[in-house]
């Protein structure tokens, strides 16, 4: 059996279930395993670094993240790796938004200390955005941007409406990479931006390669990162162009710890009773 060296895991979707929770102490208690075993634990997520901060705080032994679909890479605790976009960019990025016919129920843009939110927004609840401001005018944000990410999740369009928009924009915009983020929304990256690149980039720098790597996601910013790792698994969850692609498929979706129960199997750590 193959000695995996490095596990990359998605987060929403992932190990996050429905309601945005996760088993913490089992959690934990796998981290602390891997960890004695020499093996190099990745979180690579859609996600701000802000917000994985804040997902993570009760689980300390997380320190090496693929952030932003890849814009950003921390390892023990360092940034040693981003890229953002062009404020030319952004601002034909905005223009764009304002000729959508169906016109999202939020958009933001992720930038290095916080979320930037159109006032337009501004009732509505954005918990999972742990530190973030409104804005008026691009002018306004005087911090690197590192996603652009729109989301219809009052709405609630059918995935093939959002993946014919994802379609649209690369089409429409070659410098950057938009994918189907999950959830209804949409990230737009700088071109060249996801997360195998960066996961690569940090696996090379820890020592290894991506055929050492197993990986774990649920959508189709996963795609790549399950591509070229050495062994990549789709949650029992997971939208069909993932499952297309992936090696293997979980035993349980992200609702009954479906990642903790796989990463039990496969190192072979002692585990509670599934739920």
């Amino acid at each position: 059996m193959k000695k995996w060296q490095f596990v990359a895991i998605d987060v929403d979707g992932t190990l996050l279930d429905n309601n945005d929770h996760y088993d913490v102490s089992r959690f934990n208690n796998i981290l602390r395993q891997l960890t004695a075993k020499g093996i190099h634990f990745i979180v690579a997520s859609g996600n701000s670094l802000d917000a994985l901060h804040a997902i993570f705080a009760a689980s300390p032994l997380v320190k090496n993240y693929v952030a932003e679909n890849g814009g950003r890479i921390i390892r023990a605790g360092h940034e040693e790796f981003s890229r953002v976009h062009d404020r030319s960019t952004l601002a034909h990025l905005l223009t764009w938004e304002r000729t959508l016919q169906t016109q999202p129920d939020l958009f933001s843009f992720s930038g290095a200390t916080r979320t930037f939110i159109p006032r337009q927004y501004k009732d509505i609840p954005v918990p999972y955005y742990p530190h973030h401001a409104y804005f008026g005018d691009l002018a306004e944000i005087n911090e690197p941007i590192f996603n652009f990410n729109l989301n219809w999740f009052k709405q609630r369009p059918a995935l093939d409406r959002i993946m014919d928009q994802v379609g649209q924009i690369n089409k429409s915009f070659p410098q950057v990479h938009a994918t189907y983020s999950g959830s209804f929304g949409i990230d737009v990256l700088p071109a060249g931006v996801n997360k195998a690149v960066s996961l690569d980039r940090l696996i090379n720098q820890l020592g290894g390669r991506m055929s050492d790597l197993v990986a774990f996601g649920d959508t189709a910013n996963d795609l790549e990162m399950i591509q070229h790792a050495g062994c990549g698994y789709a949650m029992k969850n997971a939208t069909t162009d993932l499952l297309a692609v992936a090696d293997r498929v979980t035993s349980y979706d992200n609702n009954h710890d479906g990642l903790l129960y796989e990463l039990e199997q496969l190192f072979a750590l002692p585990h509670p009773q599934l739920k």
